[in-house]
């Protein structure tokens, strides 16, 4: 009955994130009582819900955002002071929130969905149909791939466990070595991701619009063929998105904003009930008080010393006219360098340009006294702004997978293969650039200089190789998702560049060990099946 009421418990955790972190600690192998559960048909919706909810755990501590602060360059080195060590790349495997702590989020999801699936595939015919037995499964091993494909992505080769554990005391099943992740991936991942891919819905009703599809099967797909460097399959698999309706906003500054959620771009999101507390990876503000105006809440700082963009990152944006801001365009001020750049510089950051709304609903423009980040000179505005209701820090999405993301994998995909096609390369380079041309255009007051022609907005890049295509993939790619979940990290992992990145960031000498995750010292101690990465000791 114990084991029962914990479950329970974790499965309604939706709703209720605390209480899956009690069931965690008290099953960490997924143990239950099935005589009790598994009995009805709903059952089999609340055991997807418990895997979903596993995914509300994904940047506990702010692991992700240490690490983006740390090795992509595009934070400061003047802000999180958690992510120190990964500036200097002075952690080791005792690190608790990212180098355990990423290791045991996942290892623990994992167990929720193997359990989850065994018992759910063990229903008898007449309690479940099985197209609804196949949806709710399609969506635990969607959630399982997920889980696999980002420990892999982390830690390189890793232990494999694909069954739950049925006798926690048996070192046989709980004591895994490590498995190469090439059989990783054949063996689990792809399967898991080909089965999602047939069993989930193209669409849910729309209050279910956090829950995973055919979309968010293939994208995942898409982005796996790309790593694996099997780029005609990841073409196959993003061309299956582009199929299913998702459509770019007109406004690239709207595409996170809370009052945006389930936009028609964004392809897989975690979500939170509402009235559940969390924090937006990049929230967690200040507050301008402004009194009868009411409040302006905003991101990027707490405490003073959160999250700062880098110079070089700010630097970074090209100018109206594409240029770098070296490369004399007769647009480009360094007395006003916010002015007439690529419109994303201005959904990224807080300038004088911007109108912000209070929450008495009163609009302002916004102030440059307001200004926290004085070390570079801008605050965040993407991902940081809170347009909810007048509360302090409640629930908001996290958006895993958006439309250009697989755009940009596409267009990787042609510049990579075989035998490239840079045409098509350059055209899916186009659907993200042109998002913001087209929004500079219907904005010119904001964005333009008088005498700009239509030819000189932000021109489509010249790909006529895989070093031009790769350099436009990185410029789109950077300034497009900051401050969204790893991608940055696994770009410049995948790309092989990490090695030049980071050191230059954190100025220190590169080792190739840090091209991986250690594994946990604690699972070292306790797995006598797993061996460290020799660089890391023992």
């Amino acid at each position: 009955m114990k084991k029962y009421i914990y479950f329970i418990t974790g499965l309604f955790a939706l709703f209720c994130v605390s209480c899956m972190d009690s069931f965690l600690d008290r099953n960490p192998y997924g143990s239950l009582n099935e005589s009790t559960f598994f009995t009805k048909a709903e059952h089999a919706d609340l055991a997807a819900t418990a895997c979903y909810s596993t995914l509300q755990n994904l940047n506990r501590h702010w692991a992700d955002a240490q690490l983006e602060l740390g090795m992509t360059g595009d934070f400061s080195s003047s802000g999180l002071k958690d992510a120190q060590a990964f500036y200097t790349a002075s952690f080791n495997p005792n690190e608790a929130n990212i180098v355990n702590g990423i290791w045991e989020r996942g290892y623990s999801a994992i167990a929720i969905c193997n359990n989850n699936i065994r018992g759910v595939e063990q229903m008898k015919n007449e309690i479940i149909s099985d197209n609804d037995r196949n949806k709710f499964l399609a969506e635990m091993h969607f959630i399982r791939a997920f889980w696999y494909f980002r420990l892999i992505r982390f830690y390189g080769d890793i232990p494999l466990r694909a069954a739950s554990v049925k006798n926690p005391n048996d070192e046989s099943e709980v004591q895994l070595p490590k498995t190469p992740q090439n059989e990783i991936i054949k063996n689990i991942v792809i399967p898991d991701l080909e089965f999602a891919t047939l069993n989930l819905p193209a669409k849910w009703d729309s209050k279910f619009y956090n829950r995973a599809t055919k979309g968010a099967a293939y994208s995942t797909l898409c982005e796996l063929y790309v790593y694996t460097k099997e780029y005609d399959k990841a073409i196959a698999a993003g061309e299956e998105v582009e199929k299913l309706g998702y459509q770019l906003l007109d406004n690239p500054g709207n595409v996170l904003r809370v009052d945006f959620e389930g936009n028609s771009e964004i392809i897989f999101s975690i979500g939170y009930g509402p009235g559940v507390e969390t924090y937006r990876e990049y929230y967690y503000g200040t507050i301008e008080v402004l009194g009868d105006q009411g409040r302006i809440m905003r991101g990027d700082t707490y405490s003073g010393d959160y999250f700062y963009p880098s110079k070089e990152f700010v630097d970074f944006f090209q100018t109206i006219d594409g240029k770098k801001i070296s490369g004399n365009s007769p647009y480009y001020n360094p007395a006003e360098e916010w002015k007439y750049r690529d419109p994303r510089f201005d959904a990224t950051f807080f300038t004088v340009m911007d109108d912000v709304v209070t929450t008495k609903g009163i609009q302002l423009k916004w102030n440059k006294n307001w200004l926290v980040n004085n070390v570079t000179g801008y605050d965040i505005q993407k991902r940081g702004v809170w347009y909810g209701e007048d509360t302090w820090n409640q629930r908001v999405d996290n958006t895993l997978i958006r439309l250009p993301r697989v755009y940009l994998l596409l267009a990787e995909a042609y510049a990579l293969k075989s035998n490239p096609d840079f045409a098509r390369c350059n055209q899916y380079l186009e659907r993200t650039r042109a998002r913001a041309r087209n929004f500079a255009k219907s904005n010119p007051d904001k964005y333009l200089p008088a005498n700009i022609t239509d030819n000189e907005i932000l021109p489509a890049f010249k790909v006529t190789s895989k070093q031009e295509a790769m350099d436009a993939i990185n410029y789109e790619s950077r300034v497009e998702f900051f401050t969204e979940d790893c991608y940055r990290y696994f770009d410049l992992k995948r790309w092989g560049t990490l090695k030049e990145e980071w050191p230059r960031v954190g100025g220190f000498q590169w080792n190739d060990k840090f091209y991986n995750l250690p594994i946990p010292s604690s699972e070292i101690n306790a797995n006598k099946q797993i061996t460290q990465d020799t660089a890391w000791g023992n």
